[in-house]
């Protein structure tokens, strides 16, 4: 699949210093049952930076985003990299599980190492999770 040219450029996140950043809006919703190309093509049609899914071939909660050599990486809350496949998305696939915190840590981390989101298993539920920047830099 070639990557689709985005219409406009990304919006710049307002920067605001990590002590002022909140955690302002939780979404919560089931997460869609589908391979790594359906979570790429959604990803791609929708302009996302990430996508998280409940893989079908491995049934491990998973995100999928834009990095590495061959422009997507697919992480696991287990992984399972020996069931991910056949995918015609070119894609790497960490072997690292995702790191088991709550959304404290997950902000610490997310301000810590200026990514633009973390994923990572709830430390309770054990499902998949992420944290982003908003544009307001929240």
């Amino acid at each position: 699949m070639a990557a689709r040219q985005r219409a406009r450029p990304p919006p710049r996140l307002l920067p605001r210093p990590p002590e002022e950043r909140e955690v302002v809006r939780h979404k919560s919703f089931s997460l869609a049952r589908e391979s790594p190309d359906e979570a790429a093509f959604e990803m791609e049609m929708m302009d996302y930076g990430f996508h998280l899914f409940t893989d079908i071939g491995t049934g491990e909660d998973s995100v999928l985003y834009r990095s590495g050599p061959t422009g997507y990486r697919l992480a696991q809350v287990r992984p399972h990299p020996h069931l991910v496949g056949p995918v015609a998305v070119p894609l790497t696939v960490s072997d690292l599980p995702a790191p088991r915190m709550n959304v404290a840590g997950a902000k610490r981390r997310l301000n810590i190492a200026g990514l633009p989101f973390v994923f990572f298993a709830d430390d309770t539920t054990g499902r998949g999770n992420v944290l982003c920047h908003r544009y307001d830099g929240h």
